[in-house]
């Protein structure tokens, strides 16, 4: 395997990585567009981000609960039903475009791999991205997953591109970034700590025109998320209001919670899917209190906290787990085909994470002890961000989903360390100027 790895050129690791990332797009569209499409499953979330899509795309105005949950998804998909209707031509338009942004995603993460690893390294990055069960499987429902990654990894590729561009070009590259960076933050707001890792991660004298171009092009998209919530919750709102309840699920032992208003009949009801398989934790109603009410829930969460002491080290400990191998992710897991094969999926990945992380810091140790590039450390700080997410608020595979990408590169990265010559290596360690 090694003397065959060895034997190809980096051309020839370029044109692998094409052949796979058009591959990887072939086999989302198969699921997409006529295996699994996402307009036949709109329940639960996904029904909510269509329906909160069709009211925006249709003029309907915006209510409390429109500012729930990150607006980034439900815009995405306001606009294909704005554009062919809301009726079945308007859903396969948006099932196009999440697969297009679903098979952009491998693209993008192949160029951002080739600016910090190794041109094998990179290919095997396309490789595994374009052909990754679990990522091709989320692009079959209207979730944040899809735009949220590929919408990351597009921000991440271009602000890396920037750091090598003088001049204008370059600056326009950080505004661009930060513009995706910004909407991949409106689909999911904890990715704001992997731009702050991609600014840090640029040599020094980019950091401050990164820096610079980013923040406008991210403050710009992140201010109109502001706008449109704080008219949806009548007072100042930034990125959503449903970080207290997923705060408290997270620290106190939360199976499921309802709240209502008697008055209007309004109710909702959440669970931690994590919980719900295990079955474990208590059942929870309030009358008096709804979903957006943040103070409340932050307050229960706290109490959770004092009460348990040190004790509640065990609780964010098993946040973390839950990330891995104690839950199916959901929405997979409440298919009957579809559940085994991604949790089977999952469960390998997660006995193999621990085995990639360790491998990884060993080699970036080991780069940097031959005084070689460890761009290794970079995909590791951007897989690292996914403790913020078990930490503060719930562990769930779901949400562990944009993470495994950058886990994927450290995999490749591994792999061709060990099996492509050392003459390959010290030749392909240099940033890639793509126009």
């Amino acid at each position: 395997m090694g003397l065959g790895l060895s034997r190809i050129s980096n051309a020839r690791w370029d044109r692998i990585a094409l052949i796979a990332v058009i591959a990887g797009a072939a086999i989302r569209a198969a699921w997409v567009l006529s295996l699994h499409p996402p307009l036949d499953h709109l329940y639960s979330d996904m029904g909510g981000y269509f329906d909160r899509a069709m009211k925006l795309a249709s003029g309907g105005g915006i209510d409390r609960y429109d500012a729930f949950y990150p607006p980034g998804t439900h815009w995405i998909l306001a606009v294909p039903l704005f554009i062919f209707g809301f009726d079945r031509t308007g859903l396969w338009a948006g099932a196009a475009v999440w697969w297009a942004l679903s098979a952009f995603t491998p693209f993008a993460m192949w160029r951002f791999a080739r600016y910090h690893l190794t041109i094998p390294a990179a290919a095997l990055t396309a490789i595994f991205v374009s052909f990754w069960p679990i990522h091709i499987a989320y692009a079959g429902y209207f979730l944040s997953e899809t735009p949220s990654m590929a919408l990351l990894v597009g921000s991440l590729w271009l602000a890396a591109r920037a750091s090598v561009i003088r001049g204008l070009r370059g600056y326009r590259s950080y505004l661009g970034a930060g513009v995706l960076g910004g909407l991949a933050v409106a689909n999911r707001p904890a990715l704001i700590a992997n731009l702050a890792v991609a600014i840090v991660s640029l040599p020094r004298t980019a950091r401050l025109r990164a820096l610079a171009g980013v923040g406008v092009g991210a403050a710009a998209i992140l201010a109109t998320v502001i706008v449109y919530n704080t008219a949806a919750a009548g007072k100042l709102t930034l990125t959503s209001e449903n970080s207290g309840l997923t705060f408290w699920i997270g620290h106190c032992n939360v199976h499921a919670v309802k709240t209502s208003d008697p008055r209007t009949g309004t109710f909702f009801v959440f669970s931690s899917p994590p919980a719900f398989q295990r079955g474990s934790g208590k059942d929870y109603e309030f009358t008096d209190h709804m979903v957006w009410d943040q103070d409340f829930f932050y307050g229960l969460a706290f109490d959770c906290i004092r009460q348990d002491g040190v004790a509640h080290l065990r609780t964010l400990a098993r946040g973390v787990l839950d990330m891995t191998l104690t839950s199916v992710p959901w929405p997979m897991a409440v298919e009957p085909d579809l559940g085994p094969r991604i949790g089977f999926t999952n469960a390998l990945y997660s006995v193999a994470l621990p085995v990639i992380l360790a491998g990884a810091v060993w080699l970036i140790r080991e780069r940097r002890r031959r005084g070689e590039p460890a761009g290794e450390a970079v995909m590791l700080a951007h897989f690292a961000c996914v403790l913020l997410t078990a930490v503060l608020f719930f562990g769930d595979p779901r949400y562990r989903q944009p993470y495994d990408l950058f886990a994927l590169a450290l995999a490749a990265s591994l792999i061709a360390y060990f099996f492509v010559a050392k003459r390959a290596r010290a030749t392909e360690t240099s940033p890639l100027l793509d126009g």
